[in-house]
């Protein structure tokens, strides 16, 4: 009987999709490609010693790359793989409500597809760049099956509690480190950033001029470790995006907008006012709008950020929902959905295409142009994508990494 199930167990038809899932996926891959390019355009340790692009916006010279840093620390930075993450949580819910229609296990078989998105995430991080967040879905993904069958009043609390403990965690380091640099002995601190300037310079050589082979060696031996401890941060933040996708998915309200519509338009309305209110305050904090100690400035714009990241998600999402009820504006949005819906091919080719523009084996522009022309690059990129997927999918179910994780995933079913 378990044979026969497995092979009428087929990955969701086109018919059978949410477009809604496929529409947000579409537009959290423009706003991915913002950021990644931004971070691409510069190495880990540079990040590290606070001196990237992003790190200060105000610093950067020319007013373009000024204004482009500007907006996409507010509306951009830390949002969009937020968004993926109440999406994972999401497409849980569903791929295992359909599974267990057709299979006995369908624990089994999510895990499977988790493993696969493990080394998919493992491989991308190793041969692309360190910025992959594939296997850091893989593994905190493992954790939604404890959350499967609780019920909704237990999954909600565990969103709050999650996220709180993500902020306060955020906060707390940015504060410690904040509090080191004021009592610490200035001979050490000299030492300390002497060493982490020594490795950003190291690192810049590396990737503006290295072969693939010394980019690939020195990712693995000097970033790894790197990777793996600010995984253990990450885990609150975003299984408590993931929690959030599940509590909708159980809710049933993509899968029944016109029935929630009420509940969608007032988590928008109140989204976007914390989303405002949080970015307004952030940015009095992070620019020194206000006089206040640098021992409390830096932890508040973190605490701040990190609020606006979850209301500015919650925000984007709502709103393309409302919107893609609305014909006029769904005509418009429809090439989103195709581009969703091959997000995991986009998602890879974004990074592999963005490394070999900036990285040494490649064109090696990193760190020679500005925020300005990333902002350009990607608007590029991701309208080349939108037409490759849109003419892919009139020929194909899936898109090239869609179809080999589904076939990992499946089995000989596909």
């Amino acid at each position: 009987m378990e044979n026969v199930n497995e092979a009428l167990i087929k990955p969701v038809a086109a018919k059978e999709r949410v477009k809604e899932m496929d529409l947000i996926r579409g537009f959290a891959l423009f706003g991915v490609l913002l950021v990644n390019l931004a971070m691409i355009n510069t190495t880990l340790f540079t990040q590290m010693a606070l001196k990237s692009p992003l790190s200060n916006p105000l610093s950067l010279e020319g007013g373009l790359n000024r204004l482009a840093g500007l907006l996409i620390q507010i509306l951009a930075e830390g949002k969009f793989y937020t968004i993926f993450s109440f999406l994972f949580g999401l497409g849980f819910y569903v791929f295992m409500e359909r599974a267990a229609i057709k299979h006995p296990k369908p624990t089994r078989l999510f895990l499977r597809r988790s493993f696969f998105l493990l080394i998919f995430g493992i491989l991308h991080f190793s041969l692309v760049w360190y910025g992959d967040i594939l296997h850091v879905y893989g593994i905190i993904g493992f954790l939604l099956l404890m959350f499967r069958n609780r019920k909704l009043k237990t999954i909600r609390n565990w969103i709050f509690i999650l996220l709180i403990l993500s902020t306060f965690i955020f906060t707390s380091l940015t504060f410690l480190n904040e509090l080191v640099m004021v009592v610490m002995d200035p001979q050490y601190i000299e030492e300390y950033q002497t060493t982490i300037y020594t490795q950003m310079d190291e690192s810049l050589m590396v990737y503006q001029s290295g072969s693939y082979i010394d980019v690939l060696s020195y990712r693995l031996k000097n970033e790894a470790g790197y990777t793996i401890k600010n995984l253990l941060f990450l885990i609150p933040k975003i299984l408590g995006m993931f929690l959030i996708g599940l509590y909708v998915g159980k809710k049933g309200v993509l899968e029944n907008v016109k029935e929630h519509l009420s509940l969608i338009k007032k988590t928008c309305l109140w989204a976007g006012i914390g989303f405002a209110i949080s970015t307004i305050i952030f940015s009095i904090f992070k620019y020194d709008l206000v006089t206040v100690s640098t021992l409390l400035a830096e932890p508040m714009a973190i605490l701040l950020q990190e609020i606006s990241t979850v209301f500015g998600s919650v925000f984007y999402i709502t709103s393309l929902v409302l919107l893609w009820q609305k014909p006029k504006f769904a005509k418009y949005l429809q090439p989103l959905t195709s581009m969703g819906q091959m997000a995991l091919t986009n998602y890879l080719v974004q990074c592999i295409v963005a490394s070999f523009i900036f990285y040494g084996y490649g064109l090696g522009l990193l760190n020679r142009v500005g925020l300005a022309v990333g902002v350009l690059i990607t608007f590029v990129i991701y309208g080349i994508q939108l037409i490759y997927s849109k003419a892919w999918l009139a020929k194909h179910k899936y898109g090239p990494f869609e179809w080999v994780w589904r076939k990992l995933t499946y089995g000989g079913t596909l």
